[in-house]
């Protein structure tokens, strides 16, 4: 029996169980507890690892989100309070342009007019002229014509002669922006621009911080589990002069610490630092998440995100208690861990339950096996378990009736087996001595001797089989070798013929030829013969002219010598077209006297090549009845001229 664990032979195992089984002790391979509870520890161990690393990254990742919303509240209540800023301005801008601020206000039309463009959000509209005796109010939603606005406490930073900047040098398109002063009543920031209508008239705007404040409380309500502070960043010019980072707009309001500072401690000064450097930056804004206690902001751990206001010296704090900023991500930190201990613990606790119920299991199964293993047979194999090991139970007993059904089953087969030996052994016998009696066949025809066949005696089909396939095929080898015997003897013999034939006929050419040729020599002689007969009989005739201007009557005999040199001249352009002939017929005679003797050339090649193809075939035995009379050759079977006169 295998070891617990090991695959069963010829089972395909994952090359990863393999190096496992190869590295791991012996001892434990074979104690499924030992494994089992290693693999629960492995997975416990596992679980707890991811369980505490998934925690962690949730953890990180979720804190992450809430600094970058509390990091976005900063900058969309920067973009707020920027905003507020610029309508504000724009609204006293447009305001100063209205023509109607000019002349004086003796008849109170300024005052009415003041009072009718004061609107939502704006606490005191001033018509301002600066004099040499400084700012003197013209018109007033609040003060009296003709007051001193230097005198007015709150005001006192729109003289001309204090330190701070001067309005004077203002354009008609600018508008200055206050700090936060307390007017009595209300907290406001100042807006000022000139007007259009006089050098030294200036329209004076307080609007209250109250708006602004409620906008910074609930601009994002369902995040509102801090507060937002506008701090300048400047020197401030109030009750104590040249203060730095003091408090413009507080959004808790009364409860707040407008126009206090921000803090003295320098830690706890960070992020209004921070702000101060992020001007001009691509980031708008940031955080910090964990910022110590302090009295003058939050007395707990708080977080504070920070964010600069664009064209001023402010900017905007949002604080927030770190327990209710960050309180989801500590709770989900704190539960995945309770989790994550909870289900090792589970694993752990169930897993041992398991394991010792499978393995006690397992262990009884396995004495069981073992006395099967020793020979008993009778073993009982019961179980009250319903699951895999309970199947498991019942395959063995299966098994275990199956093993005794085999065991005289094999008993059985044996004695088969041994009368099926005794029978393959015989046919074992007979087929050795069949397939020698083969090849002693197969060496002779190897050797040449066709004329051999395998006999067919009836005791195994497959044999008789090879015996009739062969003896076709030797057959038909036979009967081919024959044909090609007596192909080769008539290829002799029409070469020979062929040969004889050409020869023949080349010196019947050749005769030919001379014929011709001497019958070209004597016409050539002949023709040179007329043509001197004509030539004297044309002197004759010349000469009997010659005599007939004479007075001598020689027409007759004239007119016949013209008719015979007539008669020879054709005789000689006859003897020149017959000599013609003779050449053409001899020019002939030479180019089938060239021609035979390329054929007698490839007759006599035919003869030379057919030799060494009869000395191979001599050595194939045939029997003359496969040898046949081919017609091959230029008579086609029949006898040559040459043999008939023979």
């Amino acid at each position: 029996m295998s070891n617990s664990g090991d695959s069963a032979d010829g089972e395909e195992q994952n090359p990863i169980v393999g190096v496992l089984q190869t590295v791991t002790p012996g001892f434990i391979r074979q104690s499924f507890a030992i494994k089992f509870g290693l693999v629960l520890l492995v997975m416990a161990l596992s679980i707890g690892a991811i369980g505490f690393v998934a925690t962690e990254v949730i953890t990180a990742e979720t804190e992450a989100n809430a600094e970058a919303n509390y990091q976005g509240d900063a900058a969309q209540q920067a973009d707020v309070v920027q905003q507020w800023m610029q309508s504000n301005s724009l609204q006293t801008q447009l305001l100063s342009a209205d023509q109607a601020w000019e002349g004086d206000n003796s008849a109170g039309g300024l005052t009415l007019e003041v009072n009718n463009q004061k609107r939502l959000g704006v606490a005191d509209i001033h018509l301002v002229d600066d004099t040499q005796g400084g700012p003197q109010v013209v018109a007033s939603t609040s003060l009296d014509d003709g007051e001193p606005l230097g005198e007015t406490e709150s005001r006192q930073w729109f003289a001309s002669q204090n330190e701070l900047p001067a309005i004077q040098g203002l354009a008609d398109n600018d508008v200055y922006v206050s700090d936060t002063y307390d007017t009595g009543n209300q907290r406001v920031v100042g807006f000022v621009s000139p007007t259009t209508v006089g050098e030294d008239r200036y329209l004076f705007v307080e609007v209250s911080v109250s708006d602004i404040q409620q906008a910074l409380r609930g601009s994002n309500p369902e995040r509102d589990i801090g507060f937002t502070q506008v701090v300048n960043t400047a020197e401030y010019h109030g009750d104590e002069d040249n203060t730095q980072n003091v408090v413009m707009i507080d959004a808790r309001g009364e409860e707040g610490k407008v126009l206090e500072r921000y803090a003295t401690n320098e830690d706890t000064l960070e992020p209004i630092q921070r702000a101060t450097e992020l001007r001009g930056e691509t980031t708008r804004a940031g955080v910090i998440a964990r910022m110590n206690p302090n009295p003058d902001v939050v007395n707990d751990e708080y977080t504070v995100g920070y964010a600069p206001v664009e064209d001023s010296e402010w900017v905007v704090v949002t604080h927030g208690p770190r327990s209710e900023v960050f309180g989801f991500v500590d709770t989900l930190s704190t539960w995945g861990t309770i989790v994550t201990i909870f289900s090792v613990l589970l694993i752990g606790i169930a897993g041992s339950a398991l394991g010792y119920s499978t393995s006690s299991a397992i262990d009884r199964l396995t004495a069981k096996t073992e006395e099967m293993r020793e020979g008993n047979l009778d073993v009982t194999l019961q179980t009250s378990r319903i699951d895999n090991i309970g199947q498991l139970y019942d395959g063995f007993a299966d098994m275990r009736d199956s093993l005794k059904e085999q065991i005289e089953e094999s008993e059985h087969a044996r004695k088969e087996a041994e009368v099926a030996r005794a029978e393959a052994e015989e046919m074992a016998s007979y087929l050795q001595d069949k397939a020698e009696e083969y090849s002693d066949i197969m060496q002779q025809v190897g050797a040449g001797d066709l004329t051999q066949r395998m006999e067919q005696d009836g005791e195994e089909e497959s044999m008789d089989h090879i015996a009739a396939e062969f003896n076709d095929m030797i057959e038909e080898l036979e009967k081919t070798t024959g044909q090609l015997k007596s192909y080769v003897d008539e290829v002799e013999e029409a070469g020979a013929e062929v040969e004889q034939s050409a020869d023949t006929v080349r010196d019947a050419s050749e005769q030919v030829a001379d014929s011709i040729q001497k019958i070209s020599d004597d016409a050539y002689d002949q023709k040179e013969r007329l043509q001197n007969i004509s030539e004297t009989m044309d002197t004759i005739a010349e000469q009997l002219e010659t005599f007939e201007g004479e007075g001598t009557d020689v027409g007759d005999a004239l007119e016949q010598i013209q008719e015979i040199a007539s008669e020879i001249s054709e005789i000689a352009d006859l003897s020149e077209e017959t000599m013609a002939e003779a050449e053409n017929v001899a020019g002939a005679a030479e180019e089938q006297a060239a021609e035979l003797n390329e054929v007698s050339g490839r007759a006599n090649d035919l003869q030379r090549y057919a030799q060494p193809l009869r000395d191979i075939l001599e050595r194939f035995e045939t029997e003359s009845e496969h040898e046949f009379v081919f017609s091959v050759g230029p008579t086609g079977g029949q006898p040559s001229p040459n043999d008939s006169d023979d």
